[in-house]
């Protein structure tokens, strides 16, 4: 397959010039362009500003002192969308090979190779015009020569051009390109679409850019307004008020702009994309992110400056420099966290608290960020808050639950036998400790099994009431295979412990400081204390977290009813 044109002979007496076959299908590419380089049919004008902008950059390189500037007229219905620009022009043999560059291939890859070359780039962004139109028209007089002539280029979705001498010129150097939108497409080139698409791409781009009159770039970028404007821009354009905002510069490849911190909790893997730009134009505003994976909880605006962009112009390229810029900007905002701590200890916690679990998830395996959460995010105990350094430098071992029901259980007892009982019950919490502790040195999990230790029950001063009420209510359980003792423990409004058996028996604690287990004490002999008993060790299972079947919910309920009957005598 050749990259050249042929001479294509035509039966219609009124054509006033031959037409040229490419050797390409120009619908496979259009099919290529719309289904598998670009996301959205908008892109077309993206596309022709780019070129526009292109064009008057490549001027400016040859005319010192040149601006120049781009203008867009929408369609209405009766007259296609154009993009004007003064800017260098093209000469014929470059708009006959303009298609031509980007034609000999379907491969993804090969379009990213053309990219790199200026004709590349803008026959695909041409090309994208059909995306929305079946016919597109081009003028251009090129700058290079004084005498230049207009060069007309039509191009037709039945895979036909033609190129001949304008009958209209241009009076002065640049290019106009004319979109003629489907039927069905008009929406696309409508004054209110190309207003905010135009917009949209171009508000930042420091050329002049005009829509229907109106002039739509030049705008300053939120990286270079005052910090106040800064806040207000995030509160208009992403829709939140920032907890925080991080400066993130990189002078590999030129690469400027800001972080928000986001002030809801978002998780690692779900967090909104990354307003990209491109020396000003708009690239991306949705999926693309340039921070590092762990940053879920800062949402940036950057221009790449100098990235290499993607075939499409919708994301950069995966690239060693697209990785050392993430890595420098990602050590901007470590760097900015730890300034934050020291110069604003509340909100620095307040950022903390609120995306504990994404950094605690990042900090297993990133050193970096486990180096700054040792010291600084609070996990909870049954005595506090605690940060992992205070934990480890303690000397002591430190008991902790990975259940949040477990804890539950256990942390009244807890608080008041002053014992200190760490919940790791977060998603990734006993990950962090195995990693901080790879040892087990400090850090050793514990069940429900161990509330009775944690409590340190003490003997009822009455000893023989205690085990005379222990063996009848051994009895009273003999059946559900629960062992039962009688002491003492805080708080003394629990009125049991239990623990599940690990082995042998499950352990019932009956606290003899509980006013109903004072009165079981105090019950004469040949009382019936085997419904009170059984409500009892149901007490405990529930305070304990532990599942209660229907048999044992039963004993409650009608414990309860006996209660009732108790207190409320028959009518």
């Amino acid at each position: 397959m050749t990259q050249t044109a042929d001479r294509v002979e035509t039966d219609d007496p009124d054509a006033a010039e031959d037409r040229e076959q490419f050797h390409v299908d120009l619908r496979g590419i259009v099919d290529i362009l719309s289904h598998h380089l670009y996301s959205s049919p908008k892109v077309y004008l993206r596309e022709l500003l780019q070129n526009a902008t292109d064009a008057l950059e490549a001027r400016g390189r040859v005319e010192e002192g040149f601006e120049g500037k781009v203008t867009v007229t929408s369609a209405d219905g009766k007259s296609p969308l154009v993009v004007r620009d003064d800017g260098i022009g093209l000469t014929a043999d470059e708009v006959r090979t303009l298609l031509a560059t980007v034609g000999g291939t379907s491969k993804g890859g090969d379009f990213a190779g053309a990219r790199r070359k200026l004709l590349g780039q803008f026959g695909i962004g041409l090309l994208s015009c059909f995306l929305v139109a079946d016919e597109v028209e081009m003028r251009s007089r090129s700058a290079k020569e004084p005498d230049a002539e207009t060069i007309h280029w039509v191009g037709r979705a039945d895979g036909t051009f033609s190129v001949t001498v304008a009958d209209e010129p241009l009076d002065t150097p640049g290019t106009e390109v004319r979109v003629h939108p489907r039927h069905g497409d008009l929406s696309w080139c409508s004054p209110e679409t190309a207003l905010e698409l135009a917009t949209a791409f171009v508000e930042h781009l420091p050329v002049h850019v005009e829509v229907d009159g109106r002039l739509v770039s030049k705008e300053t970028p939120p990286w270079d307004l005052p910090i106040e404007e800064q806040v207000r821009w995030c509160r208009e354009r992403l829709g939140f008020e920032p907890l925080g905002i991080v400066p993130l510069d990189s002078s590999t490849c030129d690469v400027r702009g800001v972080g928000f911190v986001l002030p809801y909790t978002a998780l690692p893997g779900h967090r909104t994309g990354d307003l990209l730009y491109s020396r000003g134009m708009l690239v991306a505003d949705s999926d693309s992110h340039i921070l590092p994976g762990w940053a879920f909880f800062c949402r940036a605006v950057i221009d790449g400056g100098d990235l290499s962009l993607t075939a499409s112009r919708e994301a950069f390229q995966e690239t060693g420099s697209l990785d050392m810029v993430r890595d420098r900007l990602g050590q901007a905002l470590l760097s900015e966290l730890i300034m934050i701590q020291a110069m604003e200890p509340g909100a620095y916690v307040h950022v903390m608290r609120l995306h504990s679990h994404g950094l605690k998830a990042l900090a297993v395996d990133d050193e970096n960020m486990r180096d700054l959460l040792r010291s600084t995010i609070p996990f909870t105990t049954t005595l506090g808050n605690r940060t992992l350094d205070e934990l480890t430098s303690s000397g002591e071992k430190v008991p902790y639950v990975t259940d949040a029901d477990v804890y539950a259980a256990l942390e009244d007892v807890a608080v008041h036998a002053g014992t200190l009982v760490l919940d790791a019950g977060g998603a990734h919490d006993a990950r962090l400790l195995g990693v901080v502790d790879p040892e087990g040195k400090t850090f050793h999990e514990i069940g429900p099994g161990d509330v009775v230790a944690i409590a340190r029950p003490s003997e009822h001063g009455d000893e023989q009431a205690a085990a005379r009420l222990a063996g009848r209510a051994s009895d009273a359980l003999a059946e559900a295979g629960v062992a039962v003792e009688v002491k003492d423990f805080v708080p003394a409004t629990r009125p049991a412990l239990w623990h599940p058996s690990e082995g042998g028996a499950s352990v019932l604690v009956l606290n003899g400081a509980h006013p109903a287990v004072g009165r079981l004490l105090a019950a004469p002999d040949g009382t019936d204390v085997a419904d009170a008993v059984r409500a009892l060790h149901v007490v405990g299972m529930l305070l304990g977290r532990a599942p209660v079947d229907a048999e044992r919910t039963q004993v409650l309920a009608d414990a309860v009813a006996g209660l009732i009957g108790c207190c409320v005598p028959d009518a």
